[in-house]
C-alpha cells in the first residue's frame, strides 16, 4: 500500500488539494487530513509499523489456534487410538496454528502504520503547526496526486511505504 503525503503550512491549501483532487475525477481512496491542533500535545501519536505487525500478529495467532484446534477437539472424540497419540495431536495442531496466524498476521500488519522514524517526522511536522494531507494511491494515480498536491501549495509531496493515520487510543492499557 502507497500513501502519498503531503505537507502544508495552512488549512486552506490542504482542502484546496483535496478539492482538487476530487475535481479531477481521481478515483483515491482513504483521503485523510492530520489537523495540527490534535497533535499539539502529541497525545495521539501516530500508528507505528511494530505495533500494527504486533496487534495483528497476536489477533490471527488467537484466530489460528481457534481454527485449528476445533476441529482436532472433534476428531479427539471420534479417533479411536490411544489418550496419549490424542494428546499429542491436540497439543501440536493449536500451537501450528498459531505460528501460521500470527505470521499471516504480521505479513498483513506489516502494510500498515509507519517507521517509527518516519513517524516521528512527521509528528514533529504536526507539532510544528503544518496540515498533512495522505491519500491511498496506485501506482498509475501517484504522479497525478503528487502534482495536485503541489500545485495546492504543499511544501513537499513524498511517496511513503504503509499508512500515516493516528494510533487508536487505548484506554484499556490504562486499567492495568
Amino acid at each position: 500500500m502507497n500513501n502519498i503525503v503531503g505537507v502544508f503550512n495552512e488549512r486552506a491549501s490542504a482542502e484546496r488539494a483535496v478539492a482538487l483532487l476530487e475535481y479531477s475525477a481521481q478515483e483515491v481512496r482513504n483521503v485523510e487530513i492530520l489537523n495540527p491542533a490534535n497533535f499539539a500535545s502529541s497525545q495521539s501519536p501516530l500508528l507505528e509499523r511494530g505495533e500494527s505487525m504486533l496487534r495483528t500478529g497476536l489477533r490471527w495467532g488467537l484466530w489460528g489456534a481457534l481454527i485449528c484446534e476445533i476441529p482436532f477437539i472433534f476428531l479427539f472424540i471420534l479417533i479411536t487410538a490411544d489418550n496419549p497419540v490424542k494428546v499429542i495431536i491436540l497439543a501440536t495442531s493449536w500451537k501450528f496454528g498459531a505460528a501460521f496466524g500470527g505470521w499471516l498476521g504480521m505479513m498483513f500488519g506489516s502494510v500498515r502504520g509507519l517507521d517509527q522514524e518516519i513517524a516521528d517526522n512527521y509528528l514533529n511536522t504536526l507539532i510544528g503547526g503544518k496540515w498533512v494531507v495522505a491519500v491511498d494511491v496506485t501506482k498509475s494515480q501517484y504522479r497525478n496526486v503528487r502534482g495536485a498536491m503541489l500545485e495546492s501549495g504543499a511544501t513537499e509531496a513524498r511517496d511513503i511505504r504503509g499508512t500515516l493515520e493516528a494510533k487508536p487510543s487505548c484506554h484499556w492499557l490504562s486499567r492495568f
